[in-house]
């Protein structure tokens, strides 16, 4: 052969080749420097561990991420006003002021009563600073707001995290409880660890002036006027400085009232007669709460909630033992009042640390046991320590990137437990075959890692880039999972720094192998791994001889039996014999029912479906009462062991865990039950089964617009979501309408809800022409009427924390029926008319909430799926080419668009797509580079696909769906396929170099990397073999990814020792056929006329 093609990439050729040349090279460059130097060795170990142990004292520790969500929220309260009026008077215009800006993806916007919402989602990777300057200034040039509307609130939208929620209950006064709990949020918030904490499920203060119509008529005011005088007579104004000579004094008129006495105190007018009439005289004044039908209980029993968030760098375990700390031994709480820790999230990552850390543990102890088999206890104790150094070392990076330390992240190490070892494996196994051939102590060390460098760095190289595109994957999913690849990348690169330049110097030390073992656990060590050494011996020489040889005989046989099999088991997908779900629904440990009654519903109605409701969760959990096994049953006063509590709410519905923390939205229609369970390592039934045996409890609520169950901690939006739109809302009224019928003949479909009710009945009031003549304008009407049933805010008092309002009103038996509304009189010039006389009174329908996005309405079909059943990819399927072409052609104009899951995996799936193929041109120039060569990367490449039928094969084992979690693994083991068979093509290309024969070449580089490759693959695999088989519930959701690796790179590797030097040979006969097609007595050469290999 030429000199060209003697000369291997990285030098790793030469394992035929010259000593001398060896030596001259061993005794140069960083690795033979490194390795020599004991101390510069291990300072760089010390300096990984050091690094990583400071920022593990302060890197924040959550349960999920916290990230942005790239969108800008603008929040307009304007009390009293419909829906209608909101999104007319306030929505509309905000969008129409923001739509312009550079960077809007999507504008969505929600109308409900008394507020407008407006969203705007930026462009990924958008300068959110800017974009929010841009948006402040817009919304501030809109100079036609309601005089009554409140300032516009906007901000980014971020998730905010609940850490714990404190309960305060007892059979004690509403007043009794919000002090409460405002004396604990202030402990609270003086503690060090803590900085955000709210109190909820209690109303607002309000002082309220009740004045009937009789007085207003004997007085001559109206309650505006009233409201008027109120509020001229309550406040405090500065009114300037006077000049003393040496000082300056300011000047300061006192009048602000805070409390009942005071303001039944104000004077509001003077009577011919001398007599002082105040509003104490003429009005009932009340100092409580507002006017909102709202009923909470914990344990049936009146609750108010302290919550207590973790911000910016807290850490979350930090500050829920500060929050315990407090209210078990720093507070004193009142008589009557108890109290109780609610959704404590510090719980749920302690278990979820407690469970990957171990497995973590026993995956590490897996893979040095099997190192400790092939190689020497000695080098898998060192690459114990490296794994130990490089893991320590992540952390920093992981700090330094602005991460956290949270069951994503957690994962991502045990997937890296996976990879990690394999350059410490190829490096070690090199080492360890110098040893053999005769090399000692620092030769073998140095020649060892020098002879692997180049592969073992294109190797990690290949790995890293695989993982890239996962950092590229958008949406919710996308930041959920980005500290996976993170993790993974950061190990990976410490590694590959570890293995080159402080492993070699380690192993040096080794003895001689003619070292005879000096006490008993190494003697035994010995003979273990001399048994193991020569039945692996006699199965390379055997077995795998006999199957290399006839793979070289018969290649197109091989080929074609992998390509069958690939066939067979990606045809299982859409067979339905592995199903698919594209996110699991991640378990927490409260089941939750949230009721939606019609509009207009009462509080009282609503209350006693929600009593309905409670009933059946009761007979739900008595199904799985019993005592946790071996203990007795401790008596926690509201039932079994794994219950902890019940909260309810009635007016109010709350959900968790969304952007910007817990989302409220307070109607008389709505209700949610919570059944708190205690964490689920502590008891043996799962939420989903309290949830599933709830529904079955409870049957079906006719009476009910919507009703869900659900005991997600986390998901991505409904399985089935189907937006609609039409310019005609009464056809967009009946294609809803059809759709839901249609989504009901679906087997396992249920929960099918729409967004929109039958609307709310509404009284509405239209001038008479006949009205201005007596000088009454539709703004003066409409005033008073407002202030009567309503309220008419005279001012507002701080007082304390909180912004308290006071209104005059009516008194609620003159507000309460039709008949005062046609009855109220309303004041005119010259004395007061019935409103009958000044206004035509008619009666209609609004709806109670307004969607809108894209600047026009919407309405929302959404569906859960028994997955057993059909999954929401098949109905996402059956929408898509059966059910929606019959609807928009039946009614034209109308257009849809999926949401929820189907949306997020769309966008997950195509960044995921784009940024792959990028990832693979890039791992082909990684490959074509070292190798010179067109064509062998190719061969390298092939082994991605069929790699997938050990991920598909560890699926239908385990009767698990594949999913983007499932991807992420593929994706991943991706570059430990790569890595395999560049380490075989590389040594095939020594061989040839060699002057090896093509069949005899494939033959002895498969042979004589068969260790290396099945060490990576044993040690992959027992590295997420624990998550893989665990069996709580927690580990559930992470299974897929696990699986894909683990069954990936075991049945994978199996076949890529037969499939790489299958298409080696084919190759290399297709060259030699074209090269004797040319001409004879050519040199044979690989395509591109570069000799093959170089």
């Amino acid at each position: 052969m030429s000199e060209t093609e003697q000369d291997q990439p990285g030098g790793a050729v030469d394992r035929h080749g010259n000593e001398a040349s060896d030596r001259a090279r061993d005794r140069s460059g960083p690795i033979a420097f490194m390795a020599r130097n004991g101390v510069a060795a291990n300072l760089l170990l010390l300096l990984m561990l050091v690094a990583g142990y400071f920022s593990y004292t302060s890197i924040v520790q959550e349960v999920f991420p916290e990230s942005s969500l790239d969108t800008i929220t603008v929040s307009v309260t304007y009390p009293g006003a419909t829906p209608e009026e909101i999104e007319e008077s306030i929505v509309q215009k905000v969008e129409e002021s923001v739509e312009a800006i550079e960077g809007v993806k999507e504008i969505t916007a929600t109308a409900s009563e008394g507020r407008g919402s407006v969203n705007v989602e930026l462009d990924l990777g958008s300068d959110i600073a800017r974009a929010l300057d841009e948006v402040k200034s817009e919304v501030d040039q809109i100079q036609t707001f309601p005089d009554e509307a409140e300032e516009p609130d906007i901000r980014e939208l971020t998730t905010r995290q609940v850490v714990l929620r404190i309960a305060l209950f007892g059979d004690v006064s509403e007043r009794t409880l919000k002090e409460t709990a405002y004396q604990l949020e202030d402990a609270a918030s003086a503690l060090p660890e803590i900085s955000y904490v709210t109190t909820s499920a209690v109303r607002d203060y309000e002082i309220y002036a009740d004045v009937p119509q009789s007085r207003l008529r004997a007085l001559g005011l109206s309650l505006p006027q009233i409201a008027q005088i109120v509020g001229q007579s309550s406040l405090d104004t500065p009114a300037g400085a006077i000049e003393t000579g040496s000082e300056e004094v300011r000047v300061r008129t006192i009048g602000q009232n805070y409390d009942q006495q005071d303001f039944e105190n104000i004077l509001v007018l003077t009577t011919p007669d001398g007599a002082s009439l105040t509003l104490g005289d003429i009005a009932d004044v009340q100092d409580g709460f507002e006017d909102a039908d709202l009923i909470t209980r914990f344990n049936d029993q009146p609750v108010a909630f302290v919550d207590i968030y973790r911000t910016s760098d807290e850490r979350v375990l930090d500050v829920a033992e500060a929050s315990k700390t407090l209210i078990e031994s720093d507070f004193d709480l009142p008589a009557g009042v108890e109290y109780a820790i609610w959704e404590d999230s510090s719980e749920l990552l302690q278990d979820r640390l407690d469970l990957l850390l171990r497995n973590a543990a026993f995956g590490l102890i897996l893979v040095l046991g099997a190192l400790t088999l092939f190689l020497d206890l000695r080098l898998a104790a060192w690459t114990a320590v490296g794994i130990g150094a490089t893991f320590v070392g992540a952390i920093f990076i992981l700090d330094w990137a602005g991460s956290s330390i949270n069951m994503f992240s957690l994962f991502g190490f045990i997937l890296a437990l996976g990879l990690v070892v394999d350059d410490a494996v190829v490096v070690g196994e090199n080492i360890y075959a110098e040893r053999e051939r005769g090399r000692t102590g620092m030769g073998a060390a140095i020649a060892g890692a020098q002879r692997v460098k180049v592969p073992v760095f294109f190797a990690v190289a290949t790995t890293i880039t695989a993982f890239l595109p996962l950092l590229a994957v958008g949406g919710v999913i996308g930041k959920i999972l980005a500290d996976i690849p993170l993790v993974v990348i950061a190990v990976l690169g410490l590694s590959l720094i570890e293995a080159l330049y402080v492993l070699p110097h380690h192993l040096s030390t080794l003895p001689d192998p003619e070292h005879k073992a000096g006490n008993r656990v190494t003697r035994f060590f010995a003979r273990v791994q001399t048994w193991v050494d020569a039945r692996f011996q006699a199965f390379v020489n055997g077995p795998l001889d006999r199957a290399l040889k006839f793979t070289v005989q018969m290649p197109y046989l091989i080929l074609a039996g992998g390509v069958a099999l690939l066939i067979l088991f990606v045809a299982m997908l859409p067979a339905g014999i592995i199903k698919f779900s594209f996110f699991p629904e991640i378990e927490g440990d409260i089941v939750s029912a949230t009721l939606e009654m019609p509009s207009g519903t009462t509080v009282e109605r609503t209350a006693a479906v929600t009593e309905r409701i409670e009933a059946a969760a009761d007979r739900a959990i008595a199904r799985f009462d019993g005592d946790p096994p071996g203990e007795d049953a401790p008596d926690n006063g509201v039932g079994p062991y794994f219950l902890e509590a019940v909260y309810t709410t009635i007016g109010l519905a709350q959900t968790g865990g969304g952007p910007g923390g817990p989302q409220s939205t307070i109607r008389p229609n709505l209700a949610n039950v919570q059944v708190s369970l205690v964490p689920s390592a502590q008891r043996e039934v799962s939420a989903v089964q309290i949830e599933e045996a709830w529904r079955e409890e409870l049957g079906e609520v006719p009476e009910a617009r919507s009703l869900t169950i659900s005991s997600s901690l986390l998901g991505l939006g409904e399985p089935v979501n189907v937006q609609l739109s039409h310019p005609d809302e009464a056809v967009l009224d009946l294609a809803a309408d059809r759709l839901m019928n249609e989504l009901s003949r679906v087997g396992g479909v249920f929960d099918i809800e729409s967004d929109q009710d039958a609307g709310q009945q509404e009284i509405e009031l239209r001038l008479k022409p006949s009205a201005r003549s007596l000088g009454v304008t539709l703004q003066d009407v409409a005033g008073q009427v407002r202030a009567a049933f309503f309220g008419a805010e005279a001012v507002r008092v701080q007082r304390g924390r909180e912004d308290v309002r006071v209104y005059i009103r009516l008194p609620e038996d003159e507000r309460d029926s039709i008949a005062d509304i046609e009855s109220y009189r309303v004041r005119v010039p010259g004395g007061e008319v019935a409103l009958s006389s000044l206004a035509d009174v008619s009666f209609g329908e609004a709806p109670s909430v307004i969607r809108r996005e894209g600047g026009r309405r919407i309405t929302t079909i959404t569906a859960d799926v028994d997955s057993d059943t059909i999954t929401g990819q098949e109905v996402a399927a059956l929408l898509q080419e059966e059910i929606m072409p019959q609807l928009t052609a039946d009614y034209p104009s109308l257009q849809y668009d999926f949401g929820g899951e189907q949306e997020e995996q769309q966008e997950s799936f195509g960044d995921l797509g784009s940024a792959f193929l990028l990832a693979l041109v890039a791992i082909y120039g990684l490959l074509a580079v070292p190798f010179r060569s067109y064509v062998q990367p190719l061969i390298i490449m092939a082994a991605i696909p069929f790699g997938m039928i050990g991920a598909l094969i560890g699926h239908l084992l385990l009767g698990i769906p594949l999913g983007i979690l499932s991807m992420f693994g593929i994706i991943a083991l991706s570059g430990v396929i790569i890595n395999g068979a560049l380490v075989l093509i590389d040594f095939l290309n020594e061989n040839l170099a060699a002057g090896m024969e093509p069949d005899e070449a494939v033959i002895d580089a498969a042979k004589s990397r068969f260790r290396p490759i099945m060490l990576t693959a044993i040690t992959t695999f027992l590295g997420v073999a624990p998550i893989t088989f665990e069996t709580s519930l927690q580990a559930q959701f992470l299974i897929p990814m696990s699986a894909s690796l683990g069954f990936g790179v075991l049945f994978g590797t199996a076949l890529l020792i037969l499939l790489i030097p299958a298409l080696a040979i084919i190759q290399m006969r297709a060259v030699a056929r074209i090269q004797r097609w040319r001409g004879r007595g050519r040199k044979e050469t690989a395509p591109g006329g570069e000799p093959m290999g170089t």
